[in-house]
């Protein structure tokens, strides 16, 4: 195989785990800011619990307080009331106590529905914690997996840079400025032919150039796409099979008449 072309197909090997493994290397970082997001979700839903909760109870100490006020009021209305000298008078503290009755136990059925919430609340509390504390065990894992992936990713990126300069530099300048051209315009420069056809762009190739590339014994590139081709005779398709001789009819009709004799059985 011409040295070249045995270069470059390991070149554009080696290019390609290069891009595999940068794409990789800069997409690590964005998965860990995903799932720092999803634990970002998970701590909003605590503080939302949390926050439910504290509004149940100062609710209940607002009613509460409202509670006190209006015993206080049915206390001064009482204590009034023995000191009145109409009827009418006596009347009115007394649907002012009626109506400060009727606030209380308002007010004590409010607490009860926060009561009942407040349990509702509690348990949403408790999931979402347990749920927190699954998740930021789970994100911990995944960062640490991926500070550990990109180390070895940038690793084995300065083995394959190494190998990359070295086989650029045993590469004939007019050989890696075509293939450098390609690269940039196809983001890939070498291609198999197989068939008679560069297996990249699928363009039949003529007739003397599939002979020559045959051999690969020199750069050949396709010239619909650019591309440097090279040939594996091990993608070369079998030879067809020779075809079955005919036998003649006399052949023929002497072994069904074998045949027919094998079948009769003498009578004794």
């Amino acid at each position: 195989m011409n040295y070249d072309l045995e270069k470059l197909i390991e070149l554009e090997k080696v290019d390609r785990e290069i891009a595999r493994l940068s794409d990789e290397v800069s997409a690590l970082p964005k998965r860990v800011s995903a799932i720092e997001e999803q634990l970002a979700d998970h701590k909003a839903a605590v503080e939302k619990a949390r926050t439910a909760i504290k509004n149940n109870e100062a609710s209940r100490r607002k009613l509460e307080s409202d509670i006190q006020d209006s015993q206080q009021k049915i206390v001064k209305y009482r204590s009034q009331s023995s000191s009145v000298k109409t009827n009418a008078e006596y009347k009115a503290l007394m649907q002012e106590v009626e109506f400060a009755e009727k606030q209380i136990s308002a007010c004590e059925d409010k607490i009860l529905d926060l009561m009942i919430s407040l349990e509702v609340e509690e348990k949403s509390l408790k999931a979402a914690e347990s749920e927190l504390k699954t998740e930021a065990i789970s994100v911990e894992r995944e960062k640490a997996e991926a500070r550990t992936r990109t180390a070895e990713d940038e690793k084995q990126l300065e083995g394959f840079e190494a190998t990359r300069k070295e086989l650029r530099a045993a590469v004939s300048d007019g050989s890696l400025a075509h293939y450098d051209r390609v690269m940039r315009q196809r983001r890939s420069a070498i291609a198999e032919a197989r068939d008679q056809k560069c297996q990249a762009c699928y363009v039949m190739l003529r007739p003397q150039t599939w002979q020559e590339l045959k051999t690969n014994g020199q750069i050949i590139t396709c010239g619909s796409c650019g591309r440097i081709l090279f040939y594996d005779p091990a993608h070369e398709p079998p030879p067809p099979e020779p075809p079955k001789k005919k036998r003649s009819r006399a052949a023929a009709q002497a072994e069904t008449d074998s045949e027919v004799a094998q079948e009769i059985t003498p009578i004794p």
